[in-house]
């Protein structure tokens, strides 16, 4: 994906009007307006995917530096362009989001599904719980939630559901893959609120929960964790049990789901 002309010809037209053309709002300062501007700008570059989102990142915090919304001198307009890499959590984020893509390019995620699926997939419920715990394990180091439910997860759940027969537009998902496909969605957001580095909102709340409290309060990624570990557990051993109840699969045993879950892992070089 590279540079796109129309789209970022709109953002910029965008940012320069809402900072030029609309008159600032009473009690707003012309610095902090233009800011908006910028911000506005830079999230319409994004959705139009003007550019890599990268080099919008770079170019956002050049424009905070370059043009001193922030403050008078370029000195402190450069450190607060740059004081968010001065977070920890930051640096937390960008490790997981690392490790995440190894996820992806090696595999490991998918093969964690086959593995629990290989073992517990006799029956329906069994897959359910498989996908639960894959969820589990993939969740601290993959920051972004949609790349785990969507990237990762979903593809197993749907190659599961199909070898079934089971296809929403044949009409036949509530053989299996209905079920599966709501323990796949119902998983991502309790295995989210589990952990800090499970979805990239997290650190936003624990940045906001420092401000409030003027620093008394920190929660570190352990006392996060720990914090919700009893909830989290629960919720994520009762909700396949729930489902299956509220959603029973017409399909109960699944015997097959242990000989197409060996064959993918073969495939994976297993």
């Amino acid at each position: 994906m590279g540079f796109k002309p129309i789209p970022a010809a709109i953002a910029v037209a965008l940012g320069l009007i809402i900072a030029f053309v609309i008159p600032v709002p009473e009690g707003v300062t012309p610095q902090a307006w233009h800011l908006l501007a910028m911000f506005v700008g830079v999230i319409a570059g994004i959705i139009g995917k003007a550019m890599p989102i990268g080099a919008l990142s770079i170019i956002a915090i050049m424009l905070v530096a370059l043009t001193g919304v922030t403050a008078d001198k370029p000195g402190d307009a450069m450190k607060d362009a740059l004081s968010g890499f001065a977070n920890p959590l930051i640096w937390l984020i960008g490790v997981a989001i690392m490790i995440s893509r190894g996820l992806l390019k090696t595999g490991l995620g998918s093969r964690f599904a086959y593995w629990f699926i290989a073992v517990w997939g006799k029956h329906t419920l069994g897959i359910g719980y498989s996908f639960a715990i894959s969820e589990l394990m993939l969740a601290p180091v993959t920051p972004s939630n949609t790349a785990r439910g969507g990237g990762i997860m979903h593809p197993l759940m749907k190659a599961i559901a199909e070898s079934f027969g089971s296809h929403p537009d044949q009409g036949t998902e509530k053989k299996i893959g209905k079920y599966l496909a709501l323990v796949n969605y119902h998983c991502n957001p309790i295995s989210s609120a589990m952990f800090i580095t499970a979805t990239a909102p997290n650190p936003l709340v624990v940045d906001l929960v420092a401000k409030a409290t003027n620093s008394n309060i920190h929660l570190s990624w352990s006392t996060w964790a720990l914090a919700m570990l009893l909830p989290g557990v629960v919720a994520m051993l009762l909700m396949p049990l729930v489902l299956y109840w509220l959603y029973p699969p017409e399909i109960k045993k699944t015997p097959n789901a242990i000989d197409f879950a060996k064959t993918k892992l073969r495939e994976l070089g297993q």
